[in-house]
């Protein structure tokens, strides 16, 4: 499958997804990405690595890091993306089954709404035009609650029209830019924290799919992409710790604030032990119910 890029930003993309999934290849059987991704930083010095990744990167710093799968510039698109060509993944046996109606509670709406953007990711990855044309009417429902559905109305009618039509690759550099565009219309509100929690639920929504897919595979290399990257989880804790702490101690903020740490215990320390099939199969449960308490009841 290629991507069809309309414009240079989406040449970028395509190239840092491309070379996710050569360094994910190359990491599995055990060659060096990093020194591949010194190559790729030399050649585009407006891109340099972050500390965050050189440390990340570092040898020793954990048994398992598959960095750089994932760095601070690459979307939940490009994760799906990298694991669904090394590892087999069954997508349309993924899908859950829609939230109820949008809870009077922002913070749940907004949490939600990230779930469901992680769930077009799932669609198009799978290719379902009828499965993603529903989804985006749950991802309308909620964009209306949270005040910005007539906005955003032109955009996800475009996105349901390139899955009638299968415009696969358009759907795909689509998706993500409709991403941005709906964080950017919580941030104009002034509803920061909302968008922290928009990015957190499609993170979450997108590791739960991902440790499924690790779930099933027979692979033992399989297992060190559960969850991307250490990075991803410290980039993901900071985004939680900037939030309001009146956002944090209710009840959305403190499930969140439960799940980002087991990730980190079991998979961010710098001493976190290579991954076994048992710490796969609790991750996977505990990002199952915390979908369930933060988006699906």
């Amino acid at each position: 499958m290629k991507f069809v890029p309309t414009h240079p930003r989406d040449c970028t993309a395509v190239r840092k997804t491309l070379l996710a999934v050569t360094l994910v290849s190359l990491v599995l059987d055990g060659v060096d990405g990093g020194a591949l991704l010194g190559q790729e930083n030399a050649v585009q010095a407006d891109s340099p690595v972050t500390a965050q990744e050189e440390k990340a990167s570092k040898p020793g710093e954990t048994g398992f890091t598959v960095l750089p799968l994932w760095t601070e510039e690459q979307t939940p698109m490009d994760f799906l993306e990298a694991v669904g060509l090394v590892a087999k993944a069954r997508w349309r046996q993924l899908y859950r089954p829609p939230p109820t109606t949008p809870a009077p509670e922002r913070m749940r709406t907004a949490v939600t709404l990230g779930y469901l953007v992680g769930e077009s990711y799932l669609c198009v990855q799978a290719e379902d035009a009828q499965q993603f044309r529903n989804n985006n009417q749950e991802v309308m429902t909620y964009c209306r609650t949270l005040g910005f559905g007539e906005k955003v109305s032109p955009m996800l009618l475009g996105q349901a029209k390139m899955a009638e039509t299968e415009q696969w690759n358009e759907l795909k550099i689509g998706v993500i830019e409709g991403y941005r565009v709906l964080e950017s219309s919580l941030v104009d509100q002034r509803d920061e924290d909302l968008a922290v929690l928009l990015k957190l639920g499609v993170w979450l929504r997108t590791l739960e799919v991902v440790s499924s897919v690790v779930l099933d595979s027979t692979e033992d290399a399989h297992k060190k992409l559960c969850v991307g990257s250490p990075a991803l989880i410290e980039e993901l804790r900071s985004d939680y710790t900037k939030m309001a702490e009146n956002v944090r101690v209710g009840d959305v903020g403190k499930e969140l604030g439960v799940i980002l740490d087991f990730l980190w215990r079991n998979w961010g320390r710098p001493d976190a032990l290579e991954p076994n099939a048992e710490l796969v199969r609790k991750t996977n449960q505990r990002l199952m119910e915390s979908a369930r308490k933060l988006s699906l009841r």
